[in-house]
């Protein structure tokens, strides 16, 4: 049997958090914006996906609605209204989502000029990175 790790103080707070983020990206919409993010979205610069998804399109939203699930999660653990252990163990690292997702937002940054475009979900998912090296599977 696996040596069981010590876990983080998770607040009834923390588990009212993290169902009301979950609760409000659980609409038909975000199963449209999940099944495209997984199924079709294979572009990896910036030129590929404006050209193919060109802004105000309906993928580009779904791509805007699952990275500001992620940043506003970033945001909530940045902040401290979320347990970072509690959210890594129910969602897990985020490293595919956020390696997807990264010549996108590098590039919307750029084009925007806007350097602190999805900074909560860069940061999470280096939280996450690092949860991960420390957070074996418990099974």
């Amino acid at each position: 049997m696996a040596a069981r790790r010590k876990k983080s103080k998770v607040t009834s707070q923390d588990i009212d958090t993290l169902f009301r983020l979950a609760e409000l990206y659980n609409t038909d919409y975000d199963f449209q914006a999940a099944e495209w993010f997984w199924g079709l979205f294979k572009e990896r610069t910036i030129e590929e996906f404006i050209n193919k998804y060109p802004h105000g399109s309906r993928e580009y939203q779904f791509f805007e609605r699952i990275t500001s699930k992620w940043e506003l999660a970033g945001l909530l653990v940045e902040k401290g209204f979320l347990n970072a252990d509690l959210f890594f163990d129910r969602y897990g690292s985020l490293q595919t989502e956020w390696d997807k997702c990264t010549p996108i937002v590098y590039g919307l940054r750029e084009k925007w000029n806007e350097p602190r475009h999805r900074e909560n979900f860069e940061l999470l998912a280096e939280s996450g990175r690092e949860w991960q090296e420390k957070h074996p599977p418990k099974v």
